[in-house]
C-alpha cells in the first residue's frame, strides 16, 4: 500500500472526470457529498446494457469507468466542487489478483492510496510492490505529479 498526495487537483480532477487516463480502471465503489450524500456500488448491471456492450462486459463484475465516468461527472458538475469524493477503483490483473486505487477528495486535499488484494492468500509480499509501483509508474506516466507519504 502506498499514499500519494496529489499537487495538482484540479488537473487532476481533469484527468479523472474529462479524459480517457483512468479507462483502464473499473468502478468497485463511489461516495460523494454535494447537496447530497450519493453512494455507488460498481457491480454491473449486464440486463442495462445493449446487446454489443453486453457482449464486450460479459466477463466484468464491475462497471469500466469508460462507461460511468460521464454519469459520476454529472454527479460532481456544478459552481461548487464536491464537499467530500471517495472512489474506489479495482483492476483486475492477469494472475486473478485485484489491484486498487482510492481517490479520496477533501476540501483539505487530494490523496491516493494504491492497494492489492491476492487471489489466494500468501505471505509472498512481492505482488503488492509491483502494484504499488505500477500506481507511482501510471502518475508518472501521466504527469500526475504527487509527493509519497512515507
Amino acid at each position: 500500500m502506498k499514499l500519494f498526495k496529489i499537487e495538482d487537483v484540479k488537473g487532476f480532477m481533469e484527468l479523472l472526470f474529462l479524459k480517457e487516463i483512468f479507462d483502464g480502471f473499473c468502478l468497485g465503489s463511489m461516495k460523494i457529498r454535494t447537496m447530497v450524500a450519493i453512494s455507488v456500488q460498481g457491480n454491473l448491471i449486464l440486463d442495462w446494457l445493449d446487446s454489443e456492450q453486453r457482449e464486450l462486459y460479459k466477463k466484468a463484475e464491475y462497471v469500466p469507468w469508460k462507461l460511468f465516468r460521464p454519469t459520476a461527472f454529472a454527479m460532481i458538475r456544478g459552481k461548487q466542487p464536491p464537499e467530500s469524493m471517495r472512489i474506489y477503483f479495482v483492476h483486475q490483473l492477469e494472475n486473478g489478483d485485484c489491484g486498487g486505487l482510492r481517490v479520496q477528495y477533501e476540501k483539505d486535499g487530494l490523496v491516493c492510496m494504491s492497494s492489492y488484494t491476492p487471489a489466494h492468500f500468501s505471505m509472498d509480499r512481492s505482488g503488492e510492490q509491483m502494484w504499488d509501483e505500477k500506481c507511482a509508474d501510471f502518475f508518472r506516466k501521466n504527469g500526475i505529479v504527487s509527493a509519497p507519504f512515507e
